[in-house]
């Protein structure tokens, strides 16, 4: 009889919990207005950073583009979108999307091609998903990190023996167009002693993408890499979300102990991806026409790079 009271206690605890707080009604919104690549909506109640669906129910054949919250102003909502928008018309439904904030993470990643979502390119189907983890990663206090002591090889002898990369190092590649950079990048992924290689192809042209993946990678360099890719004719927020994606991917193994290459072709691009949508948003040029956002957006991006605290992980970045 005890042990029926407990139970009958644990549960009726439960249920407390679980209606403590009124449930929030999901508030949906309409499309106002759209300029280049900005919607705006008014009526929903959405925060920053989180996901809507505008959803277009006047045609024959339904359209739904999910959609990013970039902003806000006087009651309006800045709303950036994540593919095409053929099809949207004015007055079109905006609902918010429940956030799950979590990406799946684990050992199947490897050697594979996803694009800024976390979905397959290769058409090898899903994953088998170890852990979720949020798309920011853990902060690690900068007085806790394991000092850069021990060199790491790239495989690439002239590096090695004249610029020597030093684990938890970041650096970067610069070179005009065509002079080999991507090869070279390569040429690492086959040739390092890293245990995980990380590739963001972000805003490379799309026969680029396969050319890397086909020809410069290779069947023996995929294998320890997961490649992220992101084209230039993705939509900013999808090259922006690569670039984030790929270097919480080197996180993840970081945390697991391993020495991540982490290669960003290229940083650029991400900063070109940021200035498209800050400039689209209404915010105003500053040096050389990048916004102030763009300088704020990137050491949150690159700071996540290094070394994890003793007996850790690293992150070599390129």
């Amino acid at each position: 009889m005890r042990l029926e009271r407990v139970s009958f206690a644990k549960r009726l605890a439960g249920y407390h919990e679980a209606v403590k707080l009124p449930t929030q009604p999901l508030v949906e919104g309409r499309l106002l207005r759209m300029v280049g690549l900005t919607l705006e909506a008014e009526g929903l109640r959405a925060a920053l950073g989180s996901r809507c669906l505008v959803i277009n129910d006047d045609s024959y054949h339904p359209v739904q583009v999910e959609a990013e919250v970039m902003g806000f102003s006087n009651g309006k909502i800045f709303l950036m979108p994540v593919g095409s928008l053929a099809g949207i018309a004015p007055g079109a439904r905006v609902v918010p999307l429940p956030d799950t904030g979590r990406l799946p993470m684990g050992m199947s990643m490897l050697g594979r091609v996803l694009d800024g979502t976390g979905r397959a390119l290769d058409g090898k189907g899903g994953m088998k998903a170890e852990d979720w983890v949020p798309m920011e990663g853990p902060t690690i206090n900068p007085l806790n990190r394991h000092p850069i002591s021990e060199p790491l090889d790239v495989g690439i002898r002239s590096i090695n023996g004249l610029l020597t990369v030093g684990r938890g190092q970041r650096l970067g590649l610069f070179a005009g167009t065509g002079v080999g950079k991507s090869v070279l990048l390569g040429m690492m992924t086959r040739f390092t002693d890293a245990d995980i290689i990380v590739v963001g192809l972000i805003g490379e042209r799309g026969r680029e993408v396969k050319e890397f993946i086909d020809e410069i990678l290779g069947q023996e360099g995929i294998k320890r890499a997961v490649v992220v890719a992101s084209p230039a004719d993705d939509a900013p927020l999808m090259r922006l979300r690569a670039a984030m994606y790929c270097t919480r991917i080197a996180e993840y193994f970081r945390d697991k102990g391993k020495n991540v290459l982490l290669l960003m072709d290229s940083l650029t691009r991400f900063a070109q991806a940021q200035r498209e949508i800050a400039l689209a948003i209404g915010e105003p040029p500053a040096t050389k026409g990048y916004p102030p956002s763009v300088f704020a957006r990137l050491p949150k991006l690159v700071e996540r790079a290094g070394n994890a605290e003793a007996g850790g992980g690293s992150i070599t970045a390129f």
